[in-house]
């Protein structure tokens, strides 16, 4: 697939504004996902979080897989993943692996797998439509902002940091460079 053309002229406009907001919402998921996956590592260590989320997901790819299969868009998978069967059994085998290595985590640290598989999906939706760096900057940006948000909160048990002028201007900058992204020739 190509990238749809971008409007002429430098200014943004509506549709600009869409694809910045679904970037900005992509990266703020990653935001929380990374978070989720620090505070597993906190926990358990760094490799086993690691572990978990790529069980995870891989499990919730199969879903989106399936449910692809279900409206009729089948994904043409090579052997041995070429069968709805075959998908399922390796998304329940990867479920089942991610539930045995949660014992004793919280529940909602499962979510990280899902949530990065939002963010891939709105990351390949946005990537067929615009430019790969103006897709960079914007999740960038809302990784910047999500991140600052959630250590301001010291979300998942991180240490709190406070919001800083300097920090600000930081996020301030990112914001600045997808509009430079965006309207540069």
């Amino acid at each position: 697939m190509t990238a749809l053309p971008s409007p002429s002229g430098a200014r943004l406009g509506a549709r600009d504004a869409v694809f910045i907001a679904v970037g900005f919402g992509s990266g703020t998921l990653a935001a929380v996902a990374i978070a989720m996956v620090g505070a597993v590592g906190r926990q358990r260590g760094g490799e086993e979080a690691t572990w978990l989320h790529i069980l995870i997901l891989v499990t919730a790819m199969t879903v989106v897989a399936g449910v692809a299969a279900l409206r009729g868009s089948r994904p043409q998978f090579e052997w041995p993943l070429h069968t709805p069967a075959a998908v399922a059994v390796l998304g329940a085998a990867c479920g089942a692996l991610a539930l045995a290595t949660a014992r004793g985590l919280e529940w909602y640290y499962l979510l990280s797998g899902v949530i990065s598989t939002g963010y891939f999906v709105l990351a390949t939706w946005l990537l067929v439509r615009v430019s790969l760096a103006l897709f960079f900057a914007s999740t960038t940006l809302g990784t910047v902002f999500g991140s600052l948000v959630l250590d301001q909160l010291g979300a998942f048990g991180a240490p709190e940091h406070d919001l800083s002028p300097i920090r600000v201007m930081g996020a301030v900058l990112v914001a600045a460079g997808v509009v430079w992204i965006r309207t540069g020739k």
